[in-house]
């Protein structure tokens, strides 16, 4: 052997041994960051069986047992937002992006071996930003009403908002998968397929109107829906002249639509729909903004009722209310609602209202709706919420 091929293959030699503590470096630090913010519920080895009490049986991940995916780019999505309605918690504030990658692959190797499947054409899967698909939604379940006129936004946390633009309504949240495109197959008339799970139904899939005018419904009618991406602006009026407003750090998906009654039309409405995580629960946000139309109005907005709840906590300021509220069998459900110069009051247990003055060439008036749905009420989770929302 040459001196210069002695030489090389003591370099490799070398390399080989300095990579492989690094290795088992970074597959320690991938179980230590399980065992510290997993295993207390999915057991050590992710079978299922961990020590802290649950109120059903954690995921098995050695049997398979991964609820939107056993990708990493799933498990990172997951245990980022959490799972609304469950125990699982999301870890985007307690846990840095690069942790939760390190976990999401850690937790892939858990599980049975994965079979890399190359994806149809007509999946459309969202990545970095969001993407809006229209086209006629199946029903959400026995007694429910298909919708030819829906609309789904992808949301890059995994979270689909599922909507009817017919009279524009929010119908549910699914989580995983976004859409195959099966319309793409057929000669008009076939439905999209959600692929991910419904986690969230708005009023068990059958929405009243959100908009009241005197006690009267009013109609909201789809004019448009934009994606937008980082630091663009969106034009309000300000006291009659045009003030920018820019969103801050993502790219928005948002809907537009006018409201009317009668055949008049009271306010131009733009709504934009985002996830909200937090470590005792995750849900969404509705920021809407009302453009007023060509004649004074009153307009109320309600949220979503809660079938017999029972009010477990109440706050609130001169511009916003929230409360806490519990239906039989499900979750707590905090739900909060702002408005500037509005009138509120609640309407039946867990259900509030704003009514708001729209007059024409005046500021635009904002309404923000946040839903969490909480993995447990107790006190400590009630200071840590009532913290959060202060600092928000």
């Amino acid at each position: 052997m040459t001196l210069r091929r002695t030489a090389a293959c003591s370099a490799l030699g070398l390399l080989a041994l300095t990579m492989a503590p690094a290795a088992q470096d970074a597959s320690e630090r991938a179980r230590q960051l399980f065992l510290t913010n997993c295993a207390t519920c999915h057991g050590e080895t992710g079978d299922g069986k961990g020590v802290t009490q649950l109120d059903r049986p954690a995921r098995s991940f050695m049997d398979g047992g991964f609820s939107f995916g056993n990708t990493p780019e799933a498990l990172f999505r997951t245990i980022s937002v959490g799972i609304p309605g469950t125990p699982m918690p999301g870890f985007d504030s307690s846990l840095s992006e690069a942790d939760r990658h390190v976990l999401a692959s850690y937790v892939v190797t858990l599980g049975p071996p994965v079979e890399v499947v190359k994806d149809e054409d007509m999946i459309l899967a969202v990545h970095d930003r969001p993407l809006i698909v229209r086209g006629l939604l199946p029903s959400l379940g026995e007694g429910l009403p298909t919708h030819p006129r829906g609309l789904l936004i992808g949301d890059p946390t995994g979270i689909t908002f599922e909507y009817r633009v017919d009279d524009v309504r929010l119908l549910a949240l699914r989580q995983g998968g976004f859409v195959k495109r099966t319309d793409w197959t057929g000669r008009g008339g076939t439905a999209l397929e959600p692929l991910g799970k419904v986690v969230h139904q708005i009023e068990g899939g059958k929405p009243e109107p959100s908009f009241t005018s005197a006690g009267r419904a009013l109609t909201a009618r789809l004019s448009g829906t934009t994606l937008r991406p980082v630091g663009s602006q969106v034009r309000l009026m300000h006291d009659g002249e045009q003030d920018a407003w820019a969103h801050a750090g993502r790219d928005t998906a948002s809907i537009e639509y006018h409201l009317r009654i009668d055949g008049r039309e009271l306010a131009h409405a733009m709504e934009i729909p985002s996830v909200e995580s937090t470590a005792f629960g995750t849900g969404y946000q509705r920021g809407i903004w009302l453009e007023p139309g060509a004649s004074p109005a009153e307009v109320s907005f309600r949220t979503p009722a809660l079938e017999s709840a029972e009010v477990l906590a109440r706050g609130g300021s001169e511009e916003e209310r929230w409360l806490v509220a519990r239906s039989p069998g499900s979750p707590p459900v905090f739900v909060a609602l702002g408005s500037t110069q509005t009138t509120f009051r609640e309407l039946r247990p867990g259900q509030i209202e704003a009514s708001l003055t729209l007059k024409p060439g005046t500021k635009s008036n904002g309404i923000e709706l946040v839903t969490l749905l909480l993995v447990d009420w107790k006190d400590d989770i009630r200071q840590q919420l009532e913290r959060w929302w202060e600092e928000r």
